[in-house]
């Protein structure tokens, strides 16, 4: 099938890019390492690489292209004699990404700042969740995808917005200066340190609008909320679906927890702050710890879990690459400890690399990393273990372990409750969700349908 090509998140927290050219024309013969387009960030302008072999093919985002939402789909990649499915061109900027356009690449690139909101004013569900009809009716209004995804979060009525961006377009201050009650942050040359003003709410973001129960994402060790942005990208979701960032982890860098049972307690005050009610979890690694714990809490309506390389089932853990991924800060020593994640390092794209390495630039960020990993895997050793409340639990749990992972050995799987669906695939890693998406995919629709 077509190997899509998506605007890639080139540096840390990039929403957006501008397309400035395309090195190569529709129809010409590309390999892996060939320079395709220039990609204008914030900061510089830098030149995307070809991942794939083929050629070409139809190219939907034209040269001059400005505020291209991260994870668009600009063009894509044909074996010989495969045709392009029917896409439209896009000559300018998407105005309606934000509602419908695939995520990106990047998944450990830094997460959006958020703006902190105490929890009184905190939207609710279905404030963050419009309806069709809204979300048509604002089609029809130029704004850039980060707008529309403020607008979204602060209950701002684009229509009614003068728009201060090129050709009238609405753009993020336009929005920000329709909530004045709401500071913006200032810039800041790393991620920005967790706000007491939040009072416990840890770094999260609305990865998709939808009607109906929401899906909460939680993801491993090392990871962050974009991390699930890939496995996302291209999806026909209905339903709403919330990323959450670990403490020590993305816009949570500064959150000060060290125990798992902190761990727990952050994710779960930061979901009943928000106000959400019955939801789905979808966690993976250390994160399927830390929703099997709280699901057994019952302080949540958790409806249904469904766990992908679940830690905590066993005390083995692979130490060495905690420890060398913890103190990794560059490309060239983050890369060997990233192919240990996947069975197939190929899976693993130069851009999805240097993006993970350019978050990692952020010392709060690292330092904690490396608290948690000492408190949480002392020796190598996972010290935490949620099989008993997996005995507990009384909603409907599905767990997916590859037969190749090289970070929990998937004999963890074994002696699992009897209700506990579990789904094992040889030749898969630690990321089934990136490795095999599609067939995750299909289990994650069947698994949602079941819970009802």
């Amino acid at each position: 099938m077509p190997k899509e090509i998506l605007m890639p998140a080139l540096a840390a927290g990039m929403e957006e890019g501008h397309l400035v050219r395309w090195l190569k024309k529709e129809g010409e013969r590309v390999k892996p390492g060939d320079l395709l387009a220039e990609i204008e960030t914030d900061k510089a302008v830098m030149e995307m690489e070809a991942d794939g072999e083929g050629r070409l093919g139809p190219i939907l985002v034209g040269d001059g292209s400005r505020g291209v939402a991260v994870g668009t789909l600009i063009a894509s990649i044909l074996a010989e004699g495969e045709v392009a499915p029917e896409h439209p061109v896009v000559a300018q900027a998407p105005v309606a990404v934000a509602v419908a356009a695939p995520a990106p690449v990047a998944a450990p690139a830094a997460p959006l700042p958020a703006v902190p909101v105490a929890p009184t004013a905190a939207p609710t569900l279905a404030a963050r969740a419009p309806s069709i009809a809204a979300l048509v009716s604002a089609r029809k209004v130029a704004a850039s995808p980060l707008a529309r995804r403020l607008a979204d979060d602060y209950g701002v009525d684009l229509s009614g917005l003068a728009g201060s961006g090129p050709k009238g377009r609405i753009v993020r201050i336009d929005v920000e200066r329709a909530r004045p009650t709401v500071a913006r942050p200032s810039p800041a040359p790393h991620r920005p340190a967790f706000s007491p003003a939040a009072q416990g709410l840890l770094n999260h973001a609305w990865l998709r609008q939808g009607e109906g129960r929401p899906l909460v994402l939680v993801h491993g060790f090392g990871s962050e909320l974009n991390g699930w942005r890939p496995f996302l990208a291209g999806a026909n979701l209905s339903r709403p679906v919330l990323g959450i960032d670990l403490p020590g982890h993305g816009g949570s860098a500064g959150h000060g927890a060290v125990t798992f049972e902190a761990l727990v307690d952050a994710v779960g005050t930061t979901l009943e702050q928000l106000g959400v009610g019955g939801l789905d979890l979808v966690a993976h690694s250390l994160g399927a710890a830390v929703a099997t714990a709280l699901a057994a809490e019952g302080r949540l309506d958790v409806r249904s879990l469904f766990l992908l390389a679940p830690a905590g089932l066993g005390p083995d853990i692979n130490g060495a690459f905690i420890a060398g991924f913890a103190r990794a800060r560059s490309a060239e020593s983050l890369a060997p400890w990233m192919g240990e994640l996947v069975a197939d390092p190929a899976v693993l794209t130069p851009a999805f690399v240097k993006a993970s390495a350019a978050a990692r630039a952020d010392d709060t960020l690292v330092a904690a990393q490396q608290r948690l990993a000492a408190g949480l895997f002392p020796d190598g050793t996972q010290a935490f273990s949620v099989r008993a409340a997996l005995e507990r639990l009384p909603v409907p749990v599905a767990v997916v372990f590859g037969g190749a992972d090289r970070i929990i050995p998937p004999s963890h799987s074994r002696r699992l409750p009897g209700a506990v669906a579990l789904h094992l695939f040889s030749g898969v890693g630690h990321m089934p969700q990136l490795e095999i998406r599609d067939a995750v995919w299909r289990l994650l629709e069947r698994h949602l349908r079941a819970a009802g």
